[in-house]
């Protein structure tokens, strides 16, 4: 386990490489019942979130899927665009993925909104934080890196409609990246309680206001529970939580699937 807790995760190969195994070494969590198609996960690269991230991971049921496609804010402002990164391969420390050129085509075609471009992407963050996970416990895989330039209510229905279209008829895994920044007891529940029922409409009201919650990557929670209803999900499981304290954002980790 990393010995600094408030460090970040390393961006060299070795140290990395430490840090993630450690991390899923130390869970203790179970493979659940259900397929689980859809991931939440922290977006940081805080080590605070790594127990979380390896609960949730090494609760997958299923390990072996096609393509991975991931969800995450953007950390250079707003912008009017959801982006796919352009690169063919997406680097790692612990080794390059391809890019699922096919998927981030049609994902393209799917909506105008989405924009093959880099604005966004390669902060350390999102997918830079989840693939070294991934490359730990699934087998080969491609990956479609999505940022969120903006997170209004129209861009996580066109969005979670578009990846849940991808997602049918396929091997994928989506993975929502989120941090909780702030929130009070009652906001953590509902926020749960939202995620357990699939309620997109609540939950979409809870985040917009941000009164009892504050969280980023709202449109990745959005997005992956719009598409998860999209692929009839009707199993939830929260492999793990984390409140915000200290100035240092919570986290939770989740799985969303169907019996």
């Amino acid at each position: 386990m990393p010995e600094i807790e408030a460090s970040k995760f390393a961006t060299q190969r070795d140290p990395l490489d430490a840090q993630v195994s450690g991390f899923l070494k130390a869970s203790q969590a179970q493979p659940v019942d259900f397929f689980a198609h859809t991931i939440i996960v922290p977006n940081s690269a805080l080590v605070t979130g790594g127990s979380i991230a390896a609960d949730a991971y090494k609760s997958l049921p299923c390990t072996d899927f096609d393509t991975v496609i991931s969800i995450a804010p953007s950390e250079v402002g707003t912008f009017r665009k959801i982006t796919v990164c352009s690169l063919a391969r997406y680097n790692s420390p612990l080794g390059d993925v391809a890019v699922d050129d096919r998927i981030r085509n049609e994902l393209c075609d799917e909506d105008d909104d989405i924009y093959v471009s880099d604005m966004g992407h390669f902060d350390h963050r999102g997918i830079d934080i989840q693939l070294p996970f991934l490359q730990k416990v699934c087998s080969d895989f491609s990956v479609a890196p999505l940022v969120m330039g903006m997170e209004s209510v129209d861009f996580c229905k066109e969005l979670g409609s578009a990846v849940g279209e991808i997602m049918f008829n396929r091997n994928t895994l989506t993975v929502a990246c989120v941090d909780i920044l702030s929130a009070t007891p009652v906001g953590l529940a509902r926020f749960e309680k939202y995620i357990i029922d699939l309620d997109v409409s609540r939950m979409m009201i809870l985040l917009n206001q941000e009164n009892e919650i504050v969280v980023r990557g709202k449109g990745g929670v959005l997005t992956a529970m719009i598409a998860a209803n999209h692929r009839r999900a009707n199993a939830v499981h929260i492999s793990g939580r984390k409140r915000p304290e200290d100035g240092s954002p919570g986290f939770i980790g989740a799985l969303i699937g169907r019996s």
